[in-house]
């Protein structure tokens, strides 16, 4: 009898003990896993840690926009969002409500990048490092849908024309205009809503074109003239220097893309693939 119970104690005792290093596995396994994600986190240096504040002006619809109930909406934003996953970051969009103050918001510490439809031009690439392009585009004359004077870039010296303020569409429109005839926005939307009212204030617009197709299929009165007066690539944008941020939104970049990630969030937006 005392045998039998010696050898349940004993039996009892190495199924406790076994229990015991089972728990200790399970607990090192844990850590081992928050470890690896905190490392993964803490690949890439942010200026909120853990997060990836991108920024744009909010006013950029399909790109960057609010929906009716306030939420941030769009192409970048969604973009934005599957990169900062890829990255292991929790996604921070900002809307800046200024296109113009964007390298600003970045260089001083308030973005980690620029994902508001900014053209890589040698002059920004002054300001700011720009990663691979995530689409490609270019802008187009627009006009109101009853005018059938203007039909290419000789017919609008004289006229007044819409562009986003310190925009690659401004850089382009004064090559046929002056500068007393241009009129400056923040937004192409506001550039096209101006133009479709038809009250002369504005004789035609040049913006993007995936913009102004969007007005267009929402019922505004406006219609293209020709063809893109230019193309454009358009990259992320990060502090000058930053090579550690910028490597990783490439690599994610490209992750993405092979993932087919990105080719789901266009042909949302758009019905294609933008890079293509």
């Amino acid at each position: 009898m005392i045998y039998m119970k010696t050898k349940l104690m004993l039996i009892m005792g190495m199924c406790l003990l076994f229990m015991l290093a089972a728990c200790s596995s399970g607990e090192k396994s844990e850590e081992a896993g928050a470890k690896e994600a905190n490392n993964k986190e803490a690949t890439v240096e942010t200026i909120k840690d853990g997060k990836f504040t991108f920024g744009f002006s909010g006013t950029y619809k399909p790109f960057n926009f609010e929906d009716i109930d306030g939420k941030l909406s769009g192409f970048e934003v969604e973009l934005g969002e599957a990169l900062a996953k890829e990255m292991g970051l929790e996604p921070n969009p900002v809307a800046t409500q200024d296109f113009g103050a964007l390298i600003e918001e970045v260089n001083s510490g308030r973005l980690d990048a620029i994902m508001g439809s900014m053209t890589i031009t040698e002059e920004r690439s002054e300001a700011v490092d720009f990663s691979d392009p995530y689409y490609r585009s270019g802008g187009v004359i627009y006009v109101h849908k009853s005018n059938n004077g203007i039909k290419s870039t000789d017919d609008l010296k004289g006229k007044n024309v819409g562009v986003i303020a310190s925009s690659t569409h401004e850089e382009t429109a004064l090559k046929y205009i002056s500068e007393d005839t241009l009129a400056t926005y923040s937004s192409d939307i506001i550039a096209l809503q101006d133009l479709a009212a038809g009250t002369g204030r504005l004789d035609a617009a040049i913006v993007d074109k995936f913009v102004g197709h969007l007005q267009i299929e929402d019922g505004m009165k406006i219609k293209p003239v020709g063809d893109r007066l230019f193309d454009e690539n358009i990259g992320a944008g990060v502090k000058k220097g930053n090579k550690q941020l910028l490597d990783e939104i490439n690599r994610a970049l490209a992750a993405v893309i092979e993932n087919g990630t990105y080719d789901e969030i266009s042909n949302k937006w758009f019905g294609e693939n933008i890079l293509e």
